[in-house]
């Protein structure tokens, strides 16, 4: 058994589903940012997008529970990273969008939540 070739496989394995988790993230939010502060344009693809992204949030935690203390760590890092896109998706000034996140992370995952 060569071992440390299975212990770097492992490694980039984990390294991927941070980047995955990291990435999805990043959608959520971003989705969920257009739709609080766009309404006049809030679309199915965008509904369709959340919970897609939400889907493999949630698996993701739910294969991978060590995930749950990364998404902690990660998550005002991927808010600042949503709102520039954002900024850029919507046309709108940084400065519409909150500096801090007005969403929890438990709403941001929760598949009934979406802001007003």
């Amino acid at each position: 058994m060569d071992w440390e070739n299975l212990i770097e496989e492992v490694a980039d394995m984990g390294r991927s589903e941070r980047r995955s988790l990291k990435s999805n993230l990043i959608v959520i939010l971003v989705h969920l940012l257009k739709w609080q502060f766009q309404p006049e344009h809030r679309s199915g693809s965008w509904e369709a997008s959340i919970i897609e992204h939400r889907r493999r949030v949630n698996e993701a935690l739910h294969e991978s529970p060590s995930l749950n203390s990364y998404i902690d760590s990660i998550f005002t890092e991927c808010y600042s990273q949503a709102i520039k896109q954002a900024k850029a998706e919507t046309g709108l000034p940084i400065e519409s969008f909150p500096s801090i996140c007005p969403y929890k992370i438990l709403d941001v995952i929760n598949d009934e939540y979406l802001p007003e």
